[in-house]
């Protein structure tokens, strides 16, 4: 016969067991369940503007966006290594994607006042052969 006291000690450490084999910190499922809780806790968040980078030239070229917090969903689909650059009217360069090789994405975010930005590959040359475009922050 089952000991009553091992089977509830045994259904204890199955349950403690189960409760733990969520997925691990920092893997894609926890994070996207995290910016999903994160998201409808703070309420309604935008979606990430896709933008694209090639070789020479960014797409959409003309991007339009509240003003706000922006995220900008950045892939380089092109075969050269680019980034993706917000710079401001002045110059000022607010963000910045790291360098990307070919497929490589990366989501970047920034608080933007109304205005027009820049963006912009700032590899050497990149600009000048045509990798930018313009930001337009809506009021």
């Amino acid at each position: 016969m089952i000991d009553a006291r091992r089977l509830a000690a045994g259904s204890l450490l199955a349950l403690a067991l189960v409760a733990g084999c969520g997925p691990a910190a920092g893997s894609p499922t926890s994070s996207a369940a995290a910016t999903a809780a994160a998201g409808s806790s703070a309420g309604t968040a935008a979606a990430a503007i896709p933008v694209h980078v090639l070789d020479f030239k960014i797409q959409p070229v003309d991007v339009k966006a509240p003003a706000g917090h922006l995220e900008l969903a950045v892939d380089n689909a092109g075969p050269t290594v680019h980034n993706v650059t917000i710079r401001d009217a002045s110059g000022t360069v607010i963000v910045a994607t790291k360098d990307l090789k070919a497929g490589g994405t990366e989501t970047i975010s920034a608080d933007l006042k109304a205005g027009s930005y820049i963006l912009f590959c700032s590899l050497p040359g990149h600009e000048s052969l045509g990798t930018k475009a313009t930001l337009d922050v809506g009021p």
